[in-house]
């Protein structure tokens, strides 16, 4: 149960959380849990993803599902390395700092979210190992990005700002080795790049008038669309203004989902308006029956909400310009998990937003762009449910459901996260009413806590890293170690359990989990390895540092010995 301490508030959420429990444990069966959901073998949607929306080269219903690891479980460790099982091996490839472009650009800071683009993807490609990458750069430390902890320079600012943000690189496998390779497309979109604003926000008061912006920041999770663009999601941009006092910096231009081709350089990268502005984790997009766009994303951020993008235009497989704009326009949606709904935020099709108002009488908006630039406001106002800091979001590729990792949430005595699952009315990612039942629950009985990154492979099996923080007030570290890769079967006797594949280097998370299209690879970001030293001399971590030096650096690494994917 996720009961709270006896001074420590039920939240409405926790106790529609614990109704789902006690159910649950009544029937015995994860599969069973929410009332009228059965799962079918496979799906009979139009496109369920596996891979984070990256191409795989096994079509997930044409392969039988397999309900154990193909590895043998690992304990937990306090390690300051990264701890794979017997048969595989891992590479470091892109490292924070390594100059990667004809002009000198480096790698960014903190890699977050991966995107695996075959370099052949717009021929109709499937290359598993030639591929631009796309990394997202969450955030930066002041004491290994410029080495001051305390008032920042304006030199330090400036080399933060190009720290963060994204960079796409070409990367390919030569002689058993990953290596990045010179492209005129590897580059750096960070805190100056021109980007613009489209959608009902576009030029409003909102966004103080503006049609363009600079940068994008707090890059957390991110998304792939069928037309081969990269979602990068802007999470926790807020502090920025503080911290870059005087750099032009605004938080209001920041907080959107960004759309960027990393095959095509002159294309200007896009800020979404229309799918709202809040803490954006993640994007899980797919196509419904009629050719709509769905977008799923979550407000990472405790007793925050789980949102739902509907487009207005449809797919055209043939069209890539054409669907490169479908993200302009469209129906934004926050999940009411009391009565199964999803409320739409629209200012001028639901009363309840024209009729909200702040504490004094004053409405809270006066049109759409208000709804969706505070759209976390709109949520509550409308009766969106406060749930558990709604991390990671993505499509089961074979049954269609939508999987939402719940972290913890500190405020409400719950420190060890959760994995739901919902399923559409009809198996229409375009409907109005859900079912929703518990997957999985962190804590000591389960071996993991604070699920955070998932990713589905073909055969609808579960992978999912965890974020630990705050180690300081939870009893996570005693049973959990650091920061770990889970694995967990969505079909069979074993659905729910998890297994223990990867356990990350110290104060490190690890992010962003892509496959090549084989399957044969795994590329896996390590964010903040030694983020809570106290200082250059007091290092906790060491990991991935330059020769020479003892500085740890985030990092991408490549991970193989899978067996790829097999048609059986």
């Amino acid at each position: 149960m996720t009961s709270s301490p006896a001074n420590v508030e039920p939240s409405f959420w926790h106790r529609l959380l614990d109704r789902q429990l006690t159910r649950r444990g009544a029937l015995g069966t994860v599969a069973a849990t929410a009332a009228g959901l059965t799962l079918p073998v496979t799906f009979s949607g139009a496109q369920a993803a596996a891979n984070n929306g990256g191409p795989v080269s096994t079509d997930p219903r044409a392969v039988s599902p397999r309900t154990l690891p193909p590895f043998r479980p690992i304990e937990a460790t306090n390690a300051d390395t990264l701890t794979v099982p017997e048969r595989y091996r891992w590479q470091i490839l892109a490292p924070w700092g390594e100059v990667f472009t004809a002009d000198g650009r480096e790698i960014g800071f903190n890699h977050d979210y991966v995107g695996f683009f075959p370099i052949d993807l717009l021929e109709g490609g499937r290359s598993s190992t030639d591929a631009l990458l796309t990394i997202n750069h969450e955030y930066t430390n002041a004491l290994f990005v410029g080495g001051n902890t305390r008032e920042r320079t304006r030199e330090q600012i400036e080399a933060e700002m190009r720290a963060v943000g994204v960079s796409v690189v070409r990367v390919r496998k030569e002689g058993g080795e990953w290596k990045i390779v010179p492209d005129p497309r590897n580059r750096r979109i960070d805190a100056f790049t021109e980007i613009e604003l489209t959608g009902p926000v576009r030029g409003s008061t909102a966004v103080k008038g503006a049609t363009t912006v600079r940068g994008t920041v707090g890059n957390c999770s991110g998304g792939q669309t069928p037309w081969g663009t990269l979602l990068t999601c802007e999470e926790n941009v807020d502090g920025y203004q503080k911290a870059w006092a005087g750099s032009g910096y605004d938080a209001l231009h920041q907080g959107w989902v960004t759309e960027i081709d990393p095959f095509d350089p002159a294309w200007t990268p896009k800020k979404r308006t229309a799918m709202g502005r809040f803490r954006h984790e993640n994007v899980a997009v797919t196509v419904a029956r009629d050719g709509r766009v769905v977008g799923y994303m979550g407000d990472d951020m405790q007793d925050a909400c789980v949102y739902k993008f509907v487009s207005r235009g449809r797919y055209n497989p043939q069209h890539r310009n054409a669907n490169r704009t479908l993200l302009e326009d469209g129906d934004l949606y926050v999940a009411n998990f009391g009565n199964g709904s999803w409320i739409l935020l629209d200012y001028a099709r639901n009363k309840q937003l024209q009729e909200a108002k702040d504490a004094n009488g004053k409405p809270l908006f006066t049109g759409q762009a208000d709804v969706l630039a505070d759209a976390r406001a709109a949520a509550l106002a409308v009766g969106g449910t406060p749930v558990d800091r709604p991390e990671d979001i993505e499509i089961h590729p074979r049954t269609g459901e939508v999987y939402v990792a719940l972290t913890n949430n500190s405020k409400h005595g719950n420190y060890f996260g959760q994995i739901i699952r919902l399923r559409e009315d009809g198996d229409d990612w375009t409907a109005t009413k859900f079912l929703w039942e518990v997957f999985a629950v962190g804590g000591p009985q389960s071996g993991f806590a604070s699920p955070d990154n998932l990713v589905f492979d073909p055969y609808g099996n579960l992978w999912m890293v965890t974020d630990n923080s705050d180690l300081s007030t939870n009893p996570i570290k005693a049973f959990h170690g650091n920061n770990a890769m889970f694995f967990f079967p969505t079909e069979g006797p074993h659905a729910g359990r998890a297994y223990r594949f990867a356990v990350g280097p110290v104060d490190a998370e690890m992010t962003g989990p892509v496959w090549s299209p084989d399957g044969k690879t795994l590329f896996l970001a390590i964010q903040h390895p030694g983020e809570d030293s106290e200082s250059l001399d007091k290092l906790t971590s060491s990991f991935a540092a330059k020769p020479g030096t003892r500085i740890p650096r985030p990092t991408l690494v490549a991970i193989e010995g899978f067996p790829g994917w097999r048609n059986a």
